[in-house]
């Protein structure tokens, strides 16, 4: 909005401030200002899966309205995906908040093995056979996070 138009250096500039993104991204946002035409909504975002996966599995109040507007827009062209964010953020919401309802995650499994994409039912059926470790997770404030991954003579 001050005016640089020149993508190299508005790339160098937003990474200091802790942008991921590649010149190209920036060229392609940039490109309309440099013609000199200023577009009234923000251009949408370059779709990639982490990008999408990372609107599914962060919170929605935390999302941008750009991010909202295109998972929105996601969803309306595709409901297999919208019933996969439903799945995906009541799991999330559960393990988020360490929601030990009784029978909440017998539910969540349930609802997926019936109605769920055949990943998703990949994983409610190994979440079926790790229930117990699950449940435990869920309920209780332990955790192996300080010894994961370290094993004898591992020089850790």
């Amino acid at each position: 909005m001050e005016g640089c138009t020149n993508a190299s250096a508005l790339t160098r500039e937003i990474q200091r401030l802790g942008y991921r993104g590649d010149v190209n991204t920036v060229r392609r946002h940039a490109k309309p200002y440099r013609a000199g035409a200023i577009p009234a909504t923000a251009p949408s975002p370059h779709l990639t899966v982490r990008r999408v996966t990372d609107w599914i599995m962060r919170r929605p109040e935390h999302l941008t309205d750009v991010e909202r507007k295109g998972l929105e827009e996601l969803c309306e062209r595709n409901r297999v995906l919208e019933a996969t964010v439903e799945y995906a953020r009541r799991l999330a919401l559960m393990i988020r908040e360490r929601r030990n309802e009784h029978l909440a995650l017998d539910v969540w499994i349930a609802d997926v093995r019936l109605d769920g994409q055949r990943e998703l039912r990949t994983l409610a059926n190994g979440m079926r056979r790790d229930r117990a470790a699950i449940q435990a997770a869920l309920t209780t404030a332990y955790t192996s996070g300080a010894v994961e991954g370290n094993s004898p003579g591992s020089g850790r």
